[in-house]
């Protein structure tokens, strides 16, 4: 079911970041830590109130990324608890974001799809080198055919996976890869988002929504940068896009505000 936008918009929980740190950052902020934060001291409890929030401004998919909600930490039976919970406040589609897996990460690959599974998500995303993709690939393949789970690549700088060409090189070799089209990244790279989405067209298995200023650094609320975002939602609709469009505004404050522009914007392109 499709809300009032005629897409299944979300969005990701790592808008929230910096909420760990009660959006106060630290002088020299590490992500490795400020993950281990999440998994030591945020609750289940902490999660269901900002997924109410997120909900609150109409979003109604939401992509869990995974230092809020692990399959490191949480069973399965907890996936499936916290998922009734979640659709119970209105939410569709869940997306499971494992941010990143490289070759030493194949032994993550099943728990992941298994928890992923538990939540009823049928699509993970992340990003992974480009040295070494086909080893963690294969495992990812293997468990998507089991699962029935898709996987989609997100492009990142390199030595991540970054490139248009290497995306759609090294989905096509697998049955259950497809593209994680993050609009932002390649739009402050320089590459032509309109035409990288048409490249990898019937293989979008997820969308981060994201906008920002060619060559700076950082996001901006959708319609603040110059990414083309309101042409690309308009394509992804005339194509039947059934997948998650997931925003995504990354900020060291409270996103929030940033957050309803976001879904303003997204309303008033598709009305």
């Amino acid at each position: 079911m499709k809300g009032v936008t005629t897409m299944n918009i979300g969005m990701i929980t790592c808008n929230y970041f910096m909420r760990i740190y009660n959006y106060q950052p630290p002088e020299h902020l590490d992500w490795g830590k400020m993950v281990d934060r999440y998994h030591a001291e945020f609750t289940r409890d902490d999660f269901l109130k900002m997924a109410a929030e997120i909900r609150a401004m109409g979003y109604e998919n939401l992509e869990i990324w995974e230092a809020n909600f692990s399959h490191k930490i949480y069973s399965e039976q907890d996936a499936r608890d916290i998922a009734a919970e979640l659709h119970k406040i209105g939410f569709q589609q869940l997306v499971y974001c494992i941010g990143g897996w490289g070759p030493g990460d194949v032994a993550q690959v099943e728990p992941a799809y298994r928890f992923a599974t538990a939540l009823g998500a049928k699509v993970v995303d992340g990003c992974i080198p480009l040295e070494g993709a086909d080893t963690i690939l294969r495992e990812i393949d293997r468990c998507g055919r089991i699962y029935g789970i898709k996987f989609a690549i997100e492009n990142h700088p390199a030595p991540s996976v970054e490139k248009p060409e290497d995306v759609a090189r090294l989905m096509s070799g697998y049955e259950t890869v497809g593209a994680n089209l993050d609009t932002g990244i390649y739009n402050m790279l320089g590459y032509d988002v309109i035409a990288t989405a048409k490249l990898f067209k019937d293989k979008i298995y997820h969308v981060h929504f994201k906008d920002t200023v060619k060559g700076g650094t950082g996001c901006l609320p959708i319609g603040g940068g110059d990414a083309p975002m309101a042409e690309l939602l308009k394509l992804l609709r005339d194509w039947n896009y059934d997948y998650m469009v997931s925003v995504e505004f990354e900020y060291e404050g409270d996103p929030a505000p940033g957050l309803v522009k976001s879904m303003d914007f997204i309303r008033a392109s598709l009305a």
